[in-house]
């Protein structure tokens, strides 16, 4: 017999399991040639546990665990110190398989499998994962019991059902600590995508770069209005505002200012909505992905946000960190024109233009100059010359280095958003008129499941603002408007459906999720599920206070422990009952057969002796019932090898049942022979 400490077949076959179950969550996380080291050492113990192969000498493994860390520190040029901290840790938890032979060293991988449980939902929280990452609990306990089994007790199958019978034990309590339990803040914070590439805008920008972001369907942010939403033509969302131009790219400028309080207490921004104001205002939840950038996106212009932001002068809504995971915020914004008085500085900061360059369009921009006084009538006029021949399209034609702004109005005329906005605000510049760019997203999907928007990054989109001195405001231009009237009034999947570029990057989303009826409310269905999974599951601590106000009233330290004790109790009670309940020894299944039959049998006097071998009891009715003697047979070879091989199948246990079954059936129709009852009553 294998000494106690030896793991076992099943053992083995659950913990290799376990470590596939594991690992696989970090595909798309941790550098891939650590899968081939999994592959190497899985391979090498399954080797081993056949008997072909010995474990590694010692200068093997020390040789393994020296490249894996130069690997690692190599990672550290393209990856975080949080990939390759988890990457340092399944290296570990791969390279003790090389030499994991007794209970105290599969205790160190199951430990280790907790933990990287623990740690992929610092990757991904979604409710596939989260599933996922249940069902692997499952399997890593099933392998922690049967590391604790004996040798003979071999059943596969068994450890995962118990394995599940507890986590559906544990349930309630944890839903109870859930609801109840205060969330407690770490104590330190993790950069945990510091150096990942994000889809979305960047704090820089060129005339093409918004159109790649069409070939993407990732989801840049989701919103849930608190009244009607919005008209489809006013859904612009602000991220960044560009002011500085070096004839190609409009950049941020560097330092922009927090912006002045006051300009909130002006009249306009302040009051009655109506035709008079030409004002709107609209509250909001706002969900957003992770982007890797301190700025926030908000309809138009926020005007009461999160005391953890701030505002720019530029009207760019901006956080302290990085947005490194998903984070939901609320908003307040209005829709309309700007109020802002602009000092000569300001003036000469929308007023930028290189010094040189784009020759054609600052005459242009000086003849329109000369004709009109107004702002707002060059600005028409400017818009009566993109309604020309100018085309909207996806794919442009490429600019040169020089003259791009000439090149573009005066030869190519084919462009996306950003082309007509880096144009527009230069034209209105070099006409002596403040303007500037602004960056972020038009439009938005409604999920009529839910009500909520989403907005995804094919979405994105760029427009200008201009300064009219008349009334001291800014007004957005949009020169797409009459370029394409249509993306305003269609969504982007729907304009852009002939592009063949658009969504190249997500063929799955273009070719079915977006358009057919079917899979689209499919998706639609599992969105609206998603969203409010983030909503109230992944951010329930934000809301947990008023939860629990609502629960209790006046929050005190005894409600809570109260709260916590009393279906704590409840659930000790029932463990208790049911330990109680079982506490004499279980009558093993083959006896408690056994007693079937022998309650059958008891009419004739051929019950089991006391102390009467099972072989000789089988025997001995054999005669007296020769009907069933096919049975007995059966049930005598499958009892010997139950109880005598070490390994001995689980089928024969069924076969065993099932037999007694067939025999107690037949019990009653049957008669002893006479010759043999008689012999069986005298004892001889």
């Amino acid at each position: 017999m294998m000494p106690l400490f030896q793991l076992t077949r099943s053992s083995m076959i659950w913990l290799l399991v376990s470590i596939l179950m594991v690992m696989a969550p970090y595909i798309t996380v941790v550098p891939s040639w650590l899968f081939l080291l999994a592959l190497l050492t899985i391979g090498w113990r399954l080797m081993v546990h056949s008997g072909r192969w010995s474990f590694p000498h010692w200068s093997v493994r020390l040789a393994l665990m020296l490249l894996v860390l130069i690997g690692l520190i190599a990672e550290l040029r393209q990856n975080t110190m949080m990939v390759v901290t988890v990457g340092l840790l399944i290296s570990a938890f791969l390279l003790k398989l090389t030499e994991m032979y007794r209970r105290r060293d599969a205790l160190v991988v199951i430990y280790a499998a907790f933990l990287l449980i623990v740690c992929s939902f610092l990757f991904d929280q979604s409710i596939p994962m989260a599933l996922y990452a249940v069902g692997s609990l499952i399997v890593v306990t099933a392998s922690l019991n049967t590391v604790f089994r004996s040798q003979q007790n071999n059943d596969i199958w068994r450890p995962l059902k118990r394995s599940a019978v507890l986590y559906l034990q544990a349930l309630p309590m944890m839903l109870i600590l859930f609801l109840i339990f205060p969330r407690i803040g770490p104590l330190w914070q993790v950069d945990m995508n510091a150096g990942q590439s994000f889809t979305g805008l960047s704090d820089s920008m060129s005339p093409g770069d918004v159109s790649q972001l069409t070939r993407s369907a990732d989801i840049a942010f989701r919103v849930r209005f608190d009244e009607p939403l919005p008209a489809e033509k006013l859904r612009y969302w602000r991220g960044l505002t560009y002011d500085q131009f070096d004839g190609r790219r409009w950049r941020r400028s560097d330092r922009p200012r927090e912006a002045d309080r006051q300009r909130s207490l002006m009249p306009q921004y302040q009051g009655v909505e109506g035709p008079s104001t030409n004002v709107e205002s609209f509250s909001y939840l706002l969900t957003m992905e992770a982007s890797g950038q301190r700025w926030r996106y908000g309809l138009d212009v926020p005007v009461n946000y999160p005391g953890k932001f701030r505002q720019l002068d530029d009207l760019t809504l901006q956080a302290g960190q990085r947005l490194m995971q998903r984070q939901q915020y609320r908003l307040m914004s209005r829709v309309g024109p700007i109020p802002e008085t602009l000092s000569a500085k300001d003036v000469a900061r929308y007023l930028q233009l290189p010094a040189q360059g784009n020759a054609q369009s600052r005459e242009l921009a000086l003849t329109w100059a000369a004709q009109y006084s107004e702002a707002k009538d060059v600005s028409a006029q400017m818009l009566r010359f993109f309604a020309t021949d100018f085309r909207y399209t996806l794919e442009p034609p490429l600019l040169g280095q020089t003259d791009a702004i000439d090149q573009f109005l005066f030869q190519t005329q084919r462009g996306f958003c950003g082309h007509f906005a880096s144009a527009g605000v230069m034209l209105l510049r070099a006409a002596g008129i403040p303007a500037r760019v602004v960056g972020g997203y038009l439009g938005g999907e409604l999920n009529p499941l839910d009500g909520a928007l989403t907005v995804r990054q094919y979405e994105a989109h760029a427009w200008l603002e201009y300064w009219d001195k008349s009334d001291a405001s800014w007004h957005r231009l949009d020169p797409t408007a009459v370029v394409a009237p249509s993306r305003l009034a269609q969504s982007a999947a729907q304009l852009f459906s002939t592009e063949p570029t658009f969504l190249a990057d997500a063929m799955l989303m273009r070719n079915g999720f977006l358009s057919d009826s079917l899979l689209k409310q499919i998706r639609l269905r599992y969105e609206a599920i998603n969203y409010d999974w983030h909503r109230w599951v992944l951010n329930f601590h934000e809301r947990q206070s008023g939860f629990l106000q609502q629960l209790l009233g006046d929050i005190s330290v005894l409600k809570i422990l109260l709260l916590i004790m009393f279906p704590g109790a409840l659930v000790l009670s029932w463990v208790a009952f049911s330990l109680l309940r079982h506490r004499g020894a279980r009558k093993d299944k083959l006896l408690e057969a056994l007693e079937q039959l022998d309650k059958r049998l008891i009419t004739a006097n051929l019950q089991r002796r006391q102390g009467e071998a099972m072989r000789s009891f089988f025997a001995r009715l054999t005669p007296a019932l020769p009907a069933l003697a096919s049975e007995f047979e059966i049930l005598s070879r499958c009892y010997e090898q139950i109880c005598y091989a070490q390994d001995a199948d689980p089928e024969l246990r069924r076969q065993f049942k099932a037999s007694i079954d067939r025999c107690c059936e037949r019990l009653p129709k049957l008669h002893p022979v006479e010759a043999g009852a008689q012999g069986v009553t005298d004892g001889t």
